[in-house]
């Protein structure tokens, strides 16, 4: 049976992540207690098993001038004891139905992994975002003087940075307040941070992960030609080993432009079609 999620599911949800995710309690709970709504998930139960769950997380994708309501669909997740039964492919049939009825334009996810591009290909969805990943060592920027300063930045105001530099030539997966909210403070809890950079004549913004063995900029919004003058300053204050920045696949093209994002339309889809789509923040 497919169902909304309900209060005392969430015993089981916590497990199903901690199994699926591998991660611990605490990092499941954190994305329960900050970022989920029962509205927004649909799971799957059997005689009172939660065996399959999926999230459908309210975004905007902007074109021009066209606003379009979408959802992201997250956290899709099988229990090891039912995989192979379609599980899946139900919640997502069940979601797209969802998003229909409430008048969605499309459903957009990122591939956990390479090898469920075909997986979701083979369910109606298309590679639509791209990013540039370009791997950087310490060593590479460490003699790029440069003075400037790193400050946190407030929500609100990434927000309405973010907005402005991506309203025109992409189609652009837009976040809202409370969503780049999460963001922010599940980066500041692993160690990272939402910021302002200032160096030179310029002023740019960033989202700042620590990734274990590297520190990820998972967003750059500033002039791109300068990422390393950027990556100069965010190593004066994370003095990491090694960095991954992940910025618009967009000329001029820089380090891995790898797929990142697909789209499934449930509308007819905006003019141009051939805008370069932007999408950021994934559990990737």
């Amino acid at each position: 049976m497919i169902r909304q999620a309900q209060p005392h599911d969430l015993p089981q949800l916590v497990s199903l992540w901690q199994e699926a995710f591998l991660e611990d309690e605490a990092d499941a709970r954190f994305y329960f207690e900050n970022r989920h709504q029962d509205q927004n998930m649909l799971l799957y139960e059997e005689n009172g098993l939660v065996t399959g769950m999926l999230s459908m997380l309210p975004l905007t994708l902007v074109a021009g001038n066209n606003r379009m309501p979408a959802r992201y669909v997250f956290a899709v997740a099988t229990r090891i004891s039912h995989r192979g039964q379609g599980i899946s492919t139900r919640l997502l049939q069940k979601a797209h139905e969802f998003m229909t009825a409430e008048g969605c334009a499309a459903s957009v996810l990122v591939p956990a992994e390479p090898s469920l591009f075909a997986y979701y290909e083979k369910r109606e969805y298309a590679p639509r975002f791209y990013l540039d990943q370009v791997d950087v060592k310490a060593t590479d920027i460490a003699d790029i003087a440069l003075s400037g300063q790193i400050t946190p930045c407030s929500t609100l105001e990434y927000k309405q940075q973010r907005d402005a530099f991506f309203a025109d030539g992409y189609l652009f997966a837009q976040w809202d307040e409370t969503a780049l909210g999460y963001i922010k403070h599940g980066n500041e809890h692993a160690g990272g941070g939402m910021v302002k950079l200032r160096f030179g004549d310029e002023t740019a913004y960033a989202v700042i992960e620590q990734r274990g063995d590297h520190v990820r900029v998972s967003e750059y919004i500033g002039e791109k030609a300068h990422y390393q003058k950027a990556l100069a300053l965010i190593h004066q204050q994370f003095k990491a080993d090694r960095y991954r920045m992940l910025l618009p696949a967009t000329e001029p093209f820089l380090g891995n432009t790898r797929h990142f994002g697909m789209i499934h339309w449930l509308k007819t889809p905006p003019n141009p079609v051939n805008l370069p789509g932007y999408l950021a923040f994934a559990k990737d």
